[in-house]
C-alpha cells in the first residue's frame, strides 16, 4: 500500500458511491488499495455535506483562517500605553542594530 498518497474528489466521491451501492470496504481495499478506515472517513464525510469540503483553515470553534496579529491603533491607546509602544519599538530596533553589527564582525 502507498503512504501519503493524495486522492482527487472525484475519486472519492466514485469511492463513496461504490460503497453505498453495496461495495464492501474489503473488496474497494483490494481493487483501490485504500484503507478501510479512508473509506469509512470519506462516506461520514459525504454524508455529512453531500461532499468534499475544503476543510483548510477551519477551527473547531468555528473561526476561520489563522487569527491576526494584534494591531496597534494610536487612537484606542492611552497616552501611556502609546508611550509605552513607542520605547518597545526603540528597544527592539536596538537590539536588531546590535545583532547586526555582532554579525558583521
Amino acid at each position: 500500500m502507498r503512504k501519503n498518497r493524495k486522492y482527487t474528489d472525484a475519486f472519492k466521491e466514485k469511492v463513496v458511491k461504490e460503497y453505498l451501492s453495496g461495495a464492501t470496504p474489503t473488496e474497494l481495499w483490494m481493487k483501490y488499495e485504500i484503507d478501510r478506515r479512508r473509506i469509512s472517513n470519506w462516506t461520514h464525510k459525504w454524508r455529512e455535506h453531500g461532499g468534499f469540503p475544503d476543510g483548510r483553515g477551519k477551527s473547531s470553534k468555528g473561526k476561520t483562517g489563522r487569527p491576526r496579529l494584534h494591531t496597534t491603533v494610536k487612537e484606542e491607546m492611552t497616552k501611556d500605553e502609546y508611550i509605552a509602544y513607542l520605547e518597545m519599538q526603540l528597544e527592539i530596533k536596538k537590539y536588531l542594530a546590535f545583532y547586526e553589527k555582532r554579525k558583521q564582525n
